[in-house]
Order: structure tokens, then sequence, then C-alpha cells
């Protein structure tokens, strides 16, 4: 999937930034960033993507992405949306604010190890209980509307209220490392860009070395090198999270009918990558875990 560099701006008073969004719908591509950004949902639903975790959202989510983590919120089908238009508007509240901010300002203070291994879990997406996202809200309304000294308390309350948050699940699996960077991603884009399009067809490896202009053996390290992954293990992710976007959204398919349409061959191939993927789930098990 095709991820786009997004340039945060900040003011030059304060190293983050505290945004309130109330839109028609989420309008953000799949994208990252350098700077780490916690979103808390205060009214919409659909499926948000983190690396390569697919999940369902609704108005209480409550998720921190770490630096050049990719991610992206997709609300319901227009279908489901017809039936309750306030689910497919996107409220919600974002704190950004760079990787270094901490070390920049108090270097080397044990105190605020908590903070530091906080970020560190976020390099896989970190998403928080209701009772966390119930507990942190007030704080993040308040750096919304204060100024000056104050709305730095309220960010630092809100960010040591999350270390001592319990209950929380990591989003991204442990081996999703992707090297993102401005400097290449054009090429990367170009490959991400052709799976967008055509994994529902069968895509060989040298159709993809041939895209990226070089051998075999070289997109293959190459790949690997900025997704973290290999290509097949991608284009088969890939598969598996729109296949799961299906089974959320459309509830009259049948599962061998989204296999088809997400790309593989036989219900089998799917049946035994869809488990690989999720820690063992059946689709039909994913489905009763996400109803």
């Amino acid at each position: 999937m095709k991820a786009s560099f997004y340039k945060i701006l900040f003011d030059e008073e304060t190293p983050f930034r505290c945004t309130y969004l109330d839109k028609p719908n989420f309008d953000m591509p799949w994208h990252f960033h350098p700077e780490l950004e916690l979103t808390l949902i205060l009214e919409s639903e659909g499926v948000r993507y983190i690396g390569d975790n697919t999940s369902r959202f609704k108005a209480g989510d409550l998720v921190l992405v770490g630096s050049n983590l990719p991610h992206m919120w997709v609300n319901n089908s227009i279908e489901t949306a017809a039936k309750n238009k306030n689910l497919n508007r996107s409220i919600r509240i974002t704190l950004q604010f760079p990787p270094d901010m901490i070390d920049n300002m108090f270097k080397n203070a044990q105190e605020l190890q908590p903070l530091i291994k906080l970020f560190a879990l976020a390099q896989r997406g970190i998403s928080f209980s209701q009772k966390t996202s119930a507990e942190i809200k007030p704080l993040f309304l308040e750096i919304n509307d204060k100024t000056g000294l104050r709305r730095w308390i309220s960010v630092f309350n809100l960010l040591f209220k999350l270390t001592e948050a319990e209950g929380y699940k990591l989003l991204a699996s442990p081996g999703y490392l992707p090297q993102l960077t401005r400097k290449d991603h054009g090429l990367v884009n170009r490959v991400f860009n052709h799976i967008e399009t055509h994994f529902k067809d069968k895509i060989t490896l040298q159709e993809m070395a041939d895209l990226a202009c070089l051998t075999k053996p070289s997109f293959c390290r190459l790949f690997k090198q900025k997704t973290g992954k290999t290509f097949f293990d991608f284009l088969n992710e890939y598969r598996i999270n729109y296949a799961k976007r299906l089974l959320l959204e459309s509830k009259k398919e049948s599962i061998n009918t989204i296999a088809l349409r997400s790309g593989f061959p036989t219900i089998q191939h799917f049946n035994k990558k869809f488990k690989a993927i999720n820690n063992g789930l059946t689709p039909s098990q994913f489905l009763k875990v996400n109803a």
C-alpha cells in the first residue's frame, strides 16, 4: 500500500500540535511522519490500519502511533453509514510531537524513563482501553483550549497518565519495522502503488523487479530493507487486510467470495494465510471477535 510522507508544521512557541477536527469523514490517505501522534475518536466508526494491523474503531478509540509508522482511518461503507449518518462523521482530537521532544528538553532525566518506554512501545502502535480513553479525554480537551504554561501542564499530565495505563494492546506485529524515509520512497511507492492496483491478480517477483529496474535478488533486498518484510509476506498481508475490511463491512458476502475478491485463488490458501497472520484465528473466528 502506498504510504505518503506527511509534513507536520509546529508553532514556534511549542514543539507539539493539538488539533480538533470535525469533518464529514476521514480524508487522510495511508501515510507516515516522523512525529508521534495520539488520536482520540470523539464521533466516528469504521476500520483503522496501523502498520500491519487492521481493527475496527468507534467513539472513545484512543491510539498512539509511533514515529514513521504508517497509519490510516477509514469510515464505514456508504451503505452502512446511510443507516446512521453520525457513524460516517469524523470528529477527533490529535496530539502530535517529535520523537526527540523529551530528550531535547530533559536529557538523561531518569524520572522520564516511563515516557521513553511509552514512545518505544508506540513504534508498534498502542490501542488504549476505553477506561484510559475516558480518563484522558478531559485533558485532551484542555490541551485544545488552553495556551501557554497551562497547555504544557495538560500535555505532561496526559502523557504521564498514558505511562500508567493498563489493559493497552500493541497493534503492529513485532516484525513490522518499516524503514520509510523521504530519500527514496518514490521507488518504493511505485511498487506499493502496483500492489494496490493489481493485488487481486497474480503478481510475480520478476514483474516487480522489472518495475523497480532491479534484479530479483536486489529487489528482494531493497523491499525487505524498506518494509521489514519479504515481498510475498507483504503482498499476502495486504490481501488479508483487504479481506478483513470486507469481512467487517460486507456481512452478506460469503468467506469464499471475499477470498477470491482479495486475490487468493483458493479458500484453502486464504484460510492458511489468514490464520498465520492473525494468531491462529480463522476468518469466522475473526468475525466473532470483532462483532
